[in-house]
């Protein structure tokens, strides 16, 4: 007979191996992702400038361009002309009207102290024309002058005492036309007013002929001449070249321990060698999709969850050796929240 076999070697190994090692894994990984969570990163993130949309407040065709399409313009410099012809043409007519209706009140004015004259020339003549009655009534009485004598010096007082009414009359309306002030300063009356708005509005309509860069910055989106342009239309885009931030949309559930001040690392795809730093300067109110055009309506009865982005706006430090930076650019970004862990939310601790 042959002698019995061994017992195998291997009786440890495979216990190691099913349940120590799994149980080893295991712990190690719950260790790792548990110790993790300090750092919260997202590559949805972009560069952001000012962007100012300079728009024309009149149409137009563009008659000159004074600068070229990426250069660099400095806050009120010129950029580009429309045809002036007709707002020239618009503050001449305001000018005429400006001086037509100055004429009407000078001359209102004029008829008014002509009939205050006339007025106190009848009045003069009313008071010789009642002496003169007295005078025939008098003789009259003494039977030294005929009743027809008499009867005209009357009729003369008459007449007189109604010319004084009816140039009183005719002054009040020219008062009327003069606002009840005769004598104000000619630029104060409505209608001197008005023609004055005018031609300030016709000198504004000729100056939004002009268009100026409204801040420092390169110019964008420049026409060409003889470009038509309309109201309200953005005409130049002027990308600011101050200060510079950037938008990174981080998943809800990164932002635990995110809060203002968070020191940032951040690489830029343009320049994967540098590196720059920065801080969280603020988190936004509201996810993403709330200013979405069409909002998701989560009230229907297929409603799928989905985790939202909430954007955080992170300043960004810079340095004089720093390469350039441009507006949109996509960037990778790194929040550090400090000591805090994975562990700290499983056991509750304090934030």
């Amino acid at each position: 007979m042959s002698a019995p076999k061994p017992a195998p070697q291997n009786g440890a190994l495979r216990i190691l191996m099913l349940w120590v090692a799994p149980l080893v894994v295991t712990a190690a990984a719950i260790y790792l992702y548990g110790s993790a969570g300090r750092y919260v990163e997202t590559d949805n993130a972009y560069i952001q400038r000012d962007r100012i949309d300079v728009a024309a407040q009149l149409a137009g065709d563009v008659r000159d361009v004074y600068v070229r399409e990426n250069e660099q313009v400095k806050a009120g410099q010129p950029i580009l002309a429309l045809d002036d012809a007709i707002a020239h043409i618009a503050v001449r007519a305001a000018e005429s009207r400006l001086a037509t209706a100055r004429a009407e009140i000078l001359g209102a004015q004029a008829s008014y102290r002509e009939k205050s004259g006339e007025m106190a020339v009848a009045r003069r003549a009313a008071e010789y024309a009642e002496r003169d009655t007295q005078r025939q009534d008098e003789l009259a009485a003494r039977k030294l002058v005929p009743a027809a004598t008499v009867d005209n010096s009357h009729r003369t007082a008459d007449i007189a005492k109604g010319s004084i009414a009816v140039l009183e009359l005719q002054r009040a309306q020219l008062a009327a036309r003069l606002g009840g002030r005769p004598d104000a300063p000619v630029d104060t009356y409505p209608s001197v007013q008005v023609a004055l708005a005018e031609l300030e509005r016709s000198h504004i309509d000729l100056a939004r002929t002009r268009l100026y860069a409204p801040a420092d910055g390169i110019a964008s989106h420049v026409p060409k001449i003889g470009a038509r342009l309309d109201v309200g239309r953005p005409a130049v885009a002027i990308v600011a070249s101050g200060r510079l931030w950037i938008d990174a949309n981080f998943k809800e559930t990164d932002l635990e321990w995110v809060h203002p001040g968070n020191p940032v690392h951040i690489v830029i795809d343009t320049y994967p060698s540098h590196t720059w730093t920065g801080r969280v300067e603020s988190i936004a109110g509201a996810t993403g999709s709330e200013f979405a055009l069409l909002p998701a309506q989560n009230a229907s009865g297929n409603w799928v969850k989905v985790v939202q982005r909430i954007p955080v706006r992170i300043a960004v430090e810079q340095k004089p050796d720093d390469p350039p930076l441009r507006d949109g650019m996509s960037a990778d970004v790194q929040i550090d929240t400090g000591p805090h862990t994975r562990f700290d939310r499983w056991f509750g601790k304090a934030r």
